[in-house]
């Protein structure tokens, strides 16, 4: 990363010169019985989705025909509530393709929507019958695409509200828990600009937010009371409370330090501990969540990343026994995922299982699920 500055912006001014890495081929696999959750990672510069089945110990192996090829720039993909489906947005040749998710966890493409803009980020409503597309630009705007029930995706004749923002080249949005509320990041504006969504697809501008400089991925507690945002130029994480108007207010002592410069957040789920990745500073930050949305650090936070990479994204094993930590960039080209062992007080350890290899390149944004 040019630090502070967020890398997805790095993506934009050296496209050409990786789009030549390409995905990669990928490695032959004994055939498993169906499983129950896969790891998937883009890569913004290698037009690639790697696959991964997530074990029940935590092991983690490429799925067959990983990693699969999309279209170049993706900056974030959001998985259906189903978790058999998958939208990735590709700013490339704005557009969004839709993938059915089979047992065996490859990919097939449904098909590609054009959506008149750089699509920067996606969200699936919770009831999975809309798609809400973040465009880049001066001002960026709010699209609708319908989700059909074979998981397809068909344009909608809705209006884009703007984003309130003078630029939303790198907006990234979320969705709220009972899906009636979605939050836009704007980078460059330091702003989250929040939106009313109506069960036909419209979306509402409700009002903005102030936040730290450079704020990226928000994610939420499971049950949808606070909001954390990363604040790359802040370094450190801005919490709201969410009211039942969809306003926020800051959680008490919020901004909250991260010991670098933070690149997306994740909530364990049973909401009491959060984790966020330090892109700059390699390492992993881990907290507790008191009850009103306030966070301390668990002891020895942030914990030590893998060297020769910048942490990018943080997931957790649906046991949460263990962590994985995707890189965004690493000396290895290709993006690493490293697991650590949770311990009982949510802290992080090191543990000896072989670092995994994707097959992407530089996995930027919020480019990770776990189905």
């Amino acid at each position: 990363m040019h630090p502070p500055r967020f890398l997805s912006v790095l993506t934009a001014l050296s496209a050409a010169a990786l789009m030549s890495v390409g995905a990669l081929p990928s490695s032959s696999a004994v055939a498993e019985p169906p499983a129950k959750h896969f790891l998937i990672t883009a890569g913004d510069a290698s037009m690639g989705l790697s696959v991964m089945r997530v074990h029940d110990d935590g092991a983690l192996t490429p799925t067959p025909g990983s990693p699969f090829r999309t279209g170049f720039g993706i900056l974030g993909i959001s998985v259906s509530p189903d978790k058999k489906k998958l939208y990735v947005p590709h700013v490339g040749d704005g557009a969004v393709s839709a993938f059915r998710i089979d047992d065996a966890g490859s990919l097939h493409l449904l098909n590609t929507v054009a959506v008149g803009g750089a699509p920067t980020g996606a969200r699936v409503t919770p009831d999975g019958k809309h798609l809400y597309v973040v465009l880049g630009g001066f001002p960026g705007q709010v699209a609708t695409l319908a989700i059909t029930p074979s998981g397809a995706l068909r344009p909608l004749n809705r209006p884009r509200p703007a984003i309130g923002t003078p630029s939303s080249a790198v907006g990234m949005a979320s969705i709220d828990p009972d899906g009636r509320f979605l939050r836009v990041t704007s980078y460059i504006s330091t702003t989250l600009t929040s939106y009313a969504l109506s069960p036909n697809g419209g979306a509402r501008s409700i009002g903005t937010t102030p936040v730290a400089f450079g704020p990226v991925a928000p994610g939420y507690t499971p049950d949808g009371r606070f909001l954390y945002s990363s604040d790359e130029f802040g370094f450190g994480l801005s919490g709201f409370r969410i009211h039942a108007d969809g306003s926020l207010t800051p959680t008490p002592g919020s901004p909250y330090p991260t010991g670098g410069v933070p690149h997306g957040v994740i909530t364990s789920p049973d909401g009491k501990r959060l984790y966020v990745p330090n892109a700059v500073g390699t390492s992993i930050a881990a907290y507790r969540i008191h009850p009103d949305g306030r966070l301390t650090r668990i002891a020895g936070s942030p914990y030590p990343g893998p060297a020769g990479t910048l942490c990018g994204q943080v997931a957790l094993h649906p046991s949460g026994k263990w962590l994985y930590d995707i890189d965004v960039l690493t000396v290895g080209i290709t993006t690493r995922i490293t697991t650590y062992r949770v311990r009982a007080d949510g802290g992080l350890a090191p543990t000896n299982r072989p670092v995994v290899d994707t097959g992407v390149v530089m996995s930027d944004g919020p480019v990770v699920a776990l189905t």
